[in-house]
């Protein structure tokens, strides 16, 4: 724990002291420093900046310390609980305030937020990102590389992380008719709402959420695909004169095997979301 803490004060202080932001300081200090003509106020920005060189040289070598990455197997904060031929899926928590381990994705993943996150992305040898998730938002990151998550709010950082065990090509965010409705009986009240978020020439992402008492046709076209909670799930599945009950918490999975046609009913008295990963056969 001491090497993450000392990880998370080095990341906060590169964000903080960015090269633009530390030249502007030095300016303004170096011109109060000329107007006040005193060598005590030139003694104590010689002690603070002292200082501050210092957190960082102590962060920085702990940082390298950690710079032997695990993998993501191996990364106490990421629990393996679904892989088949073209998906390796982790359920991720980070507790709040604290940082996962250096680990390395060796695949493009995708990864899905459940909650409000406010999160810090350091990879090895570049300038820290910082991230503000909301919930059900999916993102697609190309593999092969290291990093660790560091998580600044007060609430536990939890997603699902979908590594991608065949490769991607044409990754694109939806950004123009990303929407439909699917209505039931024609009631514009009782229409489910699927949101397209990223495609590729192998999948397709979307976020979908059915109303209460409400019914959603999934036609899939017999493709193989993954469904991720995001919301607590009380739905019905219905195929012919089938069905089966499916109850998820947030984070919860279901995966379709290919050739399955069915409708999904919201037995719940609040909006069912999830998430669904669509491979194209």
């Amino acid at each position: 724990m001491a090497r993450n803490d000392a990880l998370i004060c080095l990341i906060r202080a590169m964000l903080l002291f960015s090269p633009a932001s530390s030249l502007t300081l030095r300016m303004r200090r170096f011109r109060r420093y000329r107007l006040a003509g005193s060598a005590g106020y030139f003694y104590n920005l010689y002690m603070r900046t002292s200082r501050v060189a210092g957190l960082l040289l102590l962060a920085t070598a702990t940082l390298a310390q950690q710079q032997q990455t695990v993998e993501i197997t191996s990364e106490p904060s990421h629990h393996l609980v679904l892989q088949n031929e073209y998906v390796r899926v982790f359920d991720v928590t980070v507790a709040p305030k604290a940082s996962t381990l250096i680990h390395r994705h060796n695949h493009d993943y995708l990864f899905v937020t459940l909650g409000d996150s406010d999160v810090i992305s350091a990879r090895v040898g570049e300038k820290p990102v910082s991230l503000i998730l909301k919930d059900g938002e999916v993102r697609y990151t190309p593999g092969n590389f290291a990093h660790a998550a560091i998580n600044n709010s007060d609430q536990p950082f939890h997603n699902i992380t979908i590594e991608l065990l065949k490769p991607s090509s044409k990754v694109t965010t939806c950004t123009e008719l990303c929407t439909t409705l699917h209505c039931s009986n024609g009631h514009k009240a009782n229409c489910s709402k699927v949101v397209y978020n990223i495609s590729s020439d192998q999948w397709l992402a979307s976020l979908v959420t059915v109303p209460p008492s409400s019914q959603l046709e999934r036609d899939m076209h017999g493709n193989p695909h993954l469904v991720i909670a995001v919301s607590d799930l009380d739905l019905t599945s219905q195929t012919g004169a089938a069905s089966n009950s499916i109850q998820r918490q947030p984070g919860g999975l279901l995966w379709v095997p290919a050739g399955h046609a069915y409708a999904l009913v919201n037995k719940s008295q609040n909006p069912a979301k999830f998430v669904t990963l669509e491979f194209k056969l």
